[in-house]
């Protein structure tokens, strides 16, 4: 159920980091990003405020860490379902089974590419990136009051049909 009372399941949850001058401000720059991104659509999307950290808050540093932390899990445990279909080498991508192994292949790149997919539990949009640059986490430690770590929950009414191989957090 979505706060609303919809007869919903939430399918995704995710951590952004975003630059601005307020919560409301940051949290307007992620409802805009996901209402135009074709990557991902959530049937309700919802911002919770009450987990969400402004860059001076004392356990934002922590939870950041945690959340590219999380996103660096995930992408090991794609590398190891990649090789549990025999891909040793970029060579043999060439032979590489359509289904579930190039699904992998595919979520897997999309980490290391930037795009924001239903399996990114972090995303940078100030970078469009899973990851943290040095350049970033220095000027957050400059400016922190400047950065926010908002939490979101993806909600779908068909969440068998969401994803092929997205595991519900």
């Amino acid at each position: 159920m979505t706060p609303d009372g919809a007869a919903m399941t939430r399918i995704a949850q995710h951590r952004v980091l975003a630059a601005g001058d307020s919560f409301a401000a940051c949290s307007r720059q992620v409802r805009r990003f996901f209402d135009l991104t074709s990557l991902v659509v959530y049937d309700c999307l919802e911002i919770r405020q009450d987990r969400s950290l402004a860059g001076d808050d004392p356990g934002f540093v922590g939870a950041l860490a945690a959340a590219v932390a999380e996103n660096r899990k995930i992408v090991a445990a794609l590398v190891v379902d990649l090789e549990k279909t025999g891909i040793r080498t970029i060579a043999q991508l060439s032979s590489l089974q359509q289904g579930y192994p190039s699904k992998v292949l595919h979520i897997l790149t999309h980490f290391l590419d930037g795009f924001v997919g239903i399996d990114s539990y972090f995303y940078n949009l100030i970078d469009d990136s899973h990851w943290l640059p040095e350049a970033t986490s220095a000027a957050i430690g400059k400016d922190p009051g400047k950065y926010r770590l908002i939490q979101l929950d993806g909600y779908s009414a068909t969440p068998d049909q969401a994803a092929l191989l997205h595991k519900q957090r």
